[in-house]
């Protein structure tokens, strides 16, 4: 019920027709639209409303269009000229005639075009399916509400009843199909399948094995013996022409089934649609039935209507989704979706329809008419970042670095992208644009320069930017990373480019089975990046056949190595179960023992990164995955060992193993005793120094060495250390004539890429031994006088400094104790009182 707002006593009700009361209700409401009467205004009303200052205008709205009065509803006015409003339940292209369409309307008939925008109506009613004979396009059957058949035998320049022999209770809108090679042979359903074998004239019923109302049927096209028909939320297959079914609703989530369509290729496959709200949508089986599995992907939580496989005359990997909210494509089997907007609204999508000969698409909507889109000339844009760049653990040669991510263009012509690297914390920001990217090719891209503090963990994030983007799904990839400067030695690094296979070094081998070698090159890589890739032909190997693919004897490995590979599997339906066993060896191959073990098939496996496939599987740039290993300490060789079950292929690539040498920086501070200035407490000149780091334990190995300068002002050296791990170490030292020192007992707590410090200087506690001396400067200082490192200094040191002293040596020598670049007395006057107190080393 609506009221004027300008006058209530002026209220309006609306059913089949409009009903008004003049008088606020006190009187019966009059019925001022009389559909069934006389009237002009269609029947079936949906709403009024009202003009916001004249209280005389008013507009309907309902089945028919818009409808205006000037008079408060006494009067009315078609406003349909132009409007594109029409409620289609089906439409058919005559697959002979590309200009002629017929589709089943709400309350509006059967309406027909031969190529104009304004349609005319073919028969009346509640319109529902129409169907061409696929044999002889002159026969046309069409229908009314409750499948009131009607029949054309002249292309639809008429039609006539067709109901003879038909019974029982039928669905609002029932099926018509055409057998897709026999002349004159139509079907129909209500309460069971009927058979027409004299194009449509007379009807007999032929199935048995469903149960309730026949909604939907599918027919194979490839092998005419496959039908299904629906019923609700339940399929029924029949593999002998439609007289027998079996219920085959396996997998399926209990929603009301929409469409089923089986394969123009294969009558193994065949896909239904649902719809309601809150499950998967959109299912497929590749065995007859026999399961169902969801290739929902990407796709809105909105009712479907009906789904398309594309099939321009030879098998591809679209599909098409009618949905409440428009029309979706997938070009991967259906696991991602995008939306086909090029100018259709955003509205209910119900039917849909492909005229093979024109290649066209045509919609049938709910609201909003027909729309058509050429196929060959449909070209979505679809910007993708796809790679955030390197993540985890990471070195590098210098703090500050450009960053990389890559980006694609999915669509089929070129596009100008735009690019924002975000790096957090710290507030990094960079746009790149890339200008004309061709369509279906993938770029790096190189960002502004960025610094990082060592250690601390980023959170990476690239987005791209297309306008017109169709899928804002992919627009963002991100990566976590923690970086340190150092460096890396990769000790394996595969990435399958050379045309040559096996690659150098690496072989194949056959454990057991057929000698026919299935590991090969394809041209694929993992995400686009490259130009090939390893694969095993799972499709092709005989079931057991145990086969490996062997890399070359590599550098072993060290604890906090990893194996990183990137691959693809996508599993038969036939239900196969094909593994992959990852092995490593610490013998140059004589022996190998698991890392880890990976498996697919139809139903699950850990190996799958994509949907089951009834076509031998050859995977798109998305699906790839990666993964990342851990590898034990001394490992020198890998395999990949495949095991099928002659399921599907596999494709590994970017096969990786690789060290990093994570620089951790220490600030050592030292004073050598006769460096020290009297006069300003600096040192006479920079020195050189070696830092040691040793382990805690006997016999105190060296873990690694580091040479830095010594600043004479703050008598402190900046040094770096490369691969070391976390842990408790000795710090010793050894200058050019100082006594070798060490830090004190317990050791120093280091954690791999932090800066760390020590301080000689602090105090003589701070040797081991407290080994050092107070120089003149007042701060604890190393023993100065070891000139010939042998760890003591003595009268050895002492002849040294004399004989350079009297040859008047002079420069940067050993024997320049005090390093003001002379050999005189002042540095035997050094040396000999440290030799005199029997100065030597003190150590763990």
């Amino acid at each position: 019920m609506h009221v004027n707002p300008f006058d209530p006593n002026y209220a309006y009700v609306g059913s089949v027709d409009i009903w008004r009361t003049t008088n606020g209700g006190a009187s019966n409401f009059t019925n001022i639209t009389n559909g069934y009467g006389g009237g002009n205004v269609h029947v079936d009303q949906h709403n009024v409303d009202f003009h916001p200052t004249d209280p005389q205008q008013m507009l309907c709205v309902n089945d028919g269009g818009i409808w205006k009065s000037t008079d408060r509803g006494s009067t009315w006015t078609n406003q349909n000229t132009n409007q594109t409003l029409t409620q289609f339940y089906r439409i058919a292209s005559d697959p002979s005639n590309a200009s002629h369409i017929l589709g089943g309307t709400q309350d509006n008939g059967t309406q027909r075009t031969t190529g104009t925008l304004n349609w005319s109506a073919a028969f009346g009613g509640d319109g529902g399916e129409v169907c061409f004979h696929s044999v002889n396009n002159s026969y046309i059957l069409g229908e009314t509400q409750n499948n009131g058949v009607l029949r054309s035998t002249n292309g639809g320049a008429s039609f006539s009843s067709a109901t003879s022999g038909l019974s029982g209770s039928a669905s609002w809108v029932g099926p018509l199909l055409s057998h897709p090679d026999s002349a004159g042979i139509f079907y129909t359903a209500r309460q069971t399948v009927f058979k027409s074998t004299n194009w449509g004239a007379s009807w007999f019923s032929i199935s048995t094995g469903t149960s309730g109302t026949i909604r939907e049927m599918g027919i194979g096209k490839s092998s005419p013996n496959i039908m299904y028909a629906t019923s609700s939320s339940s399929i029924y297959r029949s593999t002998n022409r439609g007289y027998t079914f079996v219920n085959v609703t396996n997998g399926l989530p209990g929603k009301v089934i929409t469409s089923v369509n089986v394969h123009p290729d294969s009558s193994s496959v065949a896909i239904l649609t649902c719809s309601g709200f809150g499950t998967p949508k959109f299912y497929k089986t590749t065995n007859q039935g026999s399961s169902w599995f969801s290739i929902s992907g990407s796709l809105p939580d909105s009712p479907i209507n009906d789904g398309l496989i594309y099939y321009p005359g030879a098998a591809t990997s679209t599909y098409f989704a009618a949905t409440d909210v428009g029309v979706f494509v997938s070009n991967d089997y259906g696991q991602n979706w995008l939306e086909v907007a090029n100018g259709l609204p955003n509205t209910v999508a119900i039917h849909l329809d492909h005229h093979a000969a024109t290649n066209k698409l045509r919609v049938g909507t709910h609201g909003r008419g027909t729309f058509e889109i050429q196929l060959s000339s449909f070209s979505p844009v679809d910007a993708a970042s796809i790679d955030a760049g390197v993540s985890g653990v990471q070195t590098f040669a210098s703090t500050s670095v450009s960053p990389i991510g890559t980006v694609r263009n999915y669509g089929t012509t070129p596009a100008s992208i735009n690019v924002t690297r975000t790096i957090s914390p710290g507030g990094y920001s960079n746009t790149v644009s890339i200008a004309s990217l061709a369509g279906g090719s993938s770029t790096d891209v190189t960002f502004g320069a960025w610094t990082f503090a060592q250690g601390t963990t980023y959170i990476v994030r690239d987005s791209v930017y297309l306008n017109g983007d169709i899928n804002n799904s992919n627009d963002i990839s991100t990566a976590v990373l923690v970086p340190y400067l150092g460096q890396t030695v990769v000790k394996l690094c595969e990435g399958f480019n050379s045309g040559t296979f096996p690659p150098t070094g690496w072989t194949r081998k056959v454990i057991s089975g057929t000698s026919t070698h299935y590991w090969s090159r394809n041209s694929v890589s993992s995400y686009g990046k490259g130009t090939g890739s390893a694969a095993f032909g799972f499709w092709n190997s005989p079931f057991g056949s145990i086969q490996s693919l062997e890399s070359p004897v590599f550098s072993t490995t060290i604890n906090g190595d990893s194996l990183q590979f990137d691959f693809a599997y996508a599993a038969r339906t036939s239900g196969a179960t094909d593994s992959l066993i990852v092995e490593s060896s610490t013998n140059g191959g004589t022996s190998f023992f698991e890392t880890a073990r990976y498996w697919g098939n139809n139903f699950n496996g850990n190996l799958n990164t994509a949907g089951a496939n009834v076509n031998e599987f050859i995977p798109s740039i998305s699906q790839w995955s990666t993964r990342r290993l851990p590898t034990i300490a001394g490992v020198n060789k890998i395999r990949f060992r495949a095991v099928s079950e002659n399921g599907n292929n596999f494709f590994v690539d970017s096969i990786k193993i690789a060290t990093n040498f994570i620089q951790t920086p220490m600030q050592l501070t030292a004073a050598p005793e006769g460096f020290i200035n009297g006069l300003n407490g600096n040192l006479n000149m920079p020195d050189s120094i070696r830092v040691y780091l040793r382990r805690i334990t006997s016999p105190y190995g060296i873990v690694d060495s580091s040479l830095g300068v010594l600043d004479s002002v703050t008598k402190s050296a900046l040094v770096n250390f490369s691969g070391i791990v976390s842990g408790v170490y000795y710090v010793s030292v050894k200058h050019r004539n100082s006594l070798e020192t060490w830090s004190k007992a317990g050791g120093e707590s280091v954690t791999a890429g932090q800066p760390f410090a020590f301080d000689f200087t602090a105090g003589l506690s701070q040797a081991y031994g407290s080994n050092q001396t107070i120089g003149i400067s007042g701060i604890a200082c190393l023993f100065s006088g070891d000139v010939n490192y042998d760890g003591i200094i003595d009268a050895a040191d002492l002849q040294q400094i004399d004989n350079d002293a009297i040859a008047f040596v002079t420069g940067y020598v050993q024997s320049d104790v005090d390093g003001n670049n002379f050999i005189d007395a002042t540095d035997a006057s050094i040396t000999d009182n440290n030799a005199a107190n029997f100065v030597g080393i003190v150590r763990p």
